[in-house]
């Protein structure tokens, strides 16, 4: 298995993973921050896709789980964004087995190819200077560096790993960017008065954003995470390859990559080991790590009076607040100052800005008392089209399920006794049990039982229905709705 790379382009590897707590509410386990349409109208991972749709870049791939497999493809497809393959990590193992698993692929194919990997879920503000910044880099990485992309700091700021620049390498009588020399060329995140030293130092932000050769990569693995490296080569000479028609899908092995050390970042991992580590700044790129609510605030387009308001918010007579709407009702401020409201599908937090990192508290407060919004949406994404609970009474829930047009889900009934369909409006489609299939009538009631395999498909443009789960398990995940055959099965149209 192996992902076939051009030499003469750079190919994207896009990492899409996380737990999703630090932005709660807006940002759960199922829904994490880059999915989330946080600073415009499109999602973080949105705009990583179009800060690569570039000349110098061929067609990307994806990093990511079969837990949001769905998502990657449904915004992917929202942004008519061509993919040349999507790799399905087992397990998170930390971004040494995601970088290896990016590395070892790649150079199956091509030994030379290029690769910059970068996470979904960061904010560059200034593409065409981020990307200045790659073309800089890329005599080094020719030359078998492994480059990491350090952010000139604006501030001291004790939430990120910092970079030791060395001594500066040069290609043709132009500083390139500088050699990363260990012990000490990667510090983990300070107090603030050592902040404040290595801004003064001349230190850079560690954005774990990496440009290299992919058998670079792979050589410094092999030499320095020998453990990380062999699970994830067996896992993928094991695993198996789907081709999908518009792309690849590479799903490694799971027992082989299963024996992956935990939670071991690449930093530690190849970076503080290795000698052929470079670093090349980047100034004015308008780059954010969104790790906080009150982070959101800070990089977010406010009003005279400091304010901002995402949805539908009105705010009078308040300073420096932050209102995040997105439940459909209206949130009102008035006469205060420095105050957080997050209004989402099920849960409204309100709470000072200086306060916070207590979100983290709060949510595991809300553990303890097995909370589902602590977790878990009330809506989910699907490659056929979205589902979301509108009401739940002590016997059923009353859903809203829309099929985009031309598509089908094939799925098995489970997780209530008894479903019913009620197609909306002059809309077509039809449903199929056992093969056979039979048109909706719009207002007409359709139900199946548990265990039964059901086909439901438009036939002319999207279907939107009212969709009725009688006698539920409420502790079923919306995301485990409608299980597939074959679950990671990725076609407009599914098939048993």
């Amino acid at each position: 298995m192996s992902i076939p790379t051009k030499s003469v382009k750079i190919t994207p590897a896009i990492m899409i993973g996380g737990s999703g707590t630090r932005l709660w509410p807006l940002s759960r386990s199922n829904m994490p921050k880059q999915f989330l349409r946080l600073v415009d109208d499109r999602s973080l991972f949105q705009n990583t896709l179009a800060r690569v749709n570039d000349a110098m870049f061929s067609a990307p791939w994806l990093l990511t789980s079969r837990a949001f497999v769905d998502m990657v493809n449904a915004q992917a497809q929202q942004m008519e964004q061509e993919l040349a393959g999507i790799v399905l990590e087992p397990f998170q193992r930390g971004t040494a087995a995601a970088l290896a698993a990016i590395a070892v692929a790649a150079s199956q194919a091509d030994a030379d190819a290029l690769v910059l990997a970068m996470p979904a879920d960061h904010v560059i503000d200034n593409s065409a200077l981020f990307l200045k910044a790659v073309k800089k880099a890329l005599p080094l990485a020719m030359n078998s560096k492994i480059v990491t992309f350090g952010i000139v700091p604006t501030a001291p700021e004790t939430g990120f790993g910092y970079i030791r620049p060395g001594k500066p390498h040069i290609v043709n009588g132009e500083e390139v960017g500088a050699l990363v020399e260990q012990p000490g060329g990667f510090l983990e995140k300070p107090d603030l008065d050592s902040a404040k030293q290595f801004v003064e130092m001349g230190y850079l932000w560690n954005a774990g954003i990496f440009l290299f050769r992919a058998s670079a990569l792979v050589e410094e693995l092999q030499r320095h995470a020998p453990a990380v490296y062999e699970a994830v080569a067996a896992s993928i000479a094991h695993g198996t390859t789907r081709d999908l028609g518009s792309h690849k899908l590479l799903m490694p092995a799971d027992g082989d990559f299963a024996r992956c050390p935990h939670d071991v970042p690449i930093d530690t991992a190849v970076l503080e080991k290795s000698g052929h580590v470079a670093v090349v700044p980047c100034d004015d790129i308008g780059w954010a790590d969104i790790g906080s609510l009150s982070a959101l605030w800070e990089i977010s387009a406010k009003d005279e009076n400091g304010n901002v308001v995402r949805g539908a918010g009105f705010v009078s007579r308040s300073r420096n607040c932050l209102v995040h709407a997105q439940s459909g009702r209206r949130v009102v401020l008035s006469d205060i100052e420095d105050i957080m409201v997050i209004d989402s599908e099920d849960t409204v937090v309100v709470l000072p800005k200086a306060h916070a990192q207590r979100v983290k508290d709060i949510v595991a407060s809300l553990k303890k008392m097995d909370a589902p919004e602590v977790s878990f949406t009330r809506s989910a994404i699907k490659s056929w089209g979205s589902v979301k609970i509108d009401r739940t009474y002590c016997d059923s829930q009353i859903c809203a399920v829309t099929i985009d047009g031309r598509s089908s889900v094939t799925y098995r009934i489970s997780g209530a006794e008894r479903e019913t369909w009620f197609l909306h409006g002059e809309q077509r489609a039809e449903y199929g049990v056992d093969g056979h299939f039979a048109p909706f009538v719009s207002g007409n009631p359709v139900s199946f039982s548990r265990g039964q395999v059901v086909t439901i498909r438009t036939l002319l443009g999207a279907s939107e229905f009212t969709y009725v789960r009688k006698d539920p398990d409420l502790n079923w995940r919306i995301d485990d709705w409608f299980p597939q055959v074959v679950e990671i099965e990725m076609p407009k149209v599914v098939a048993v």
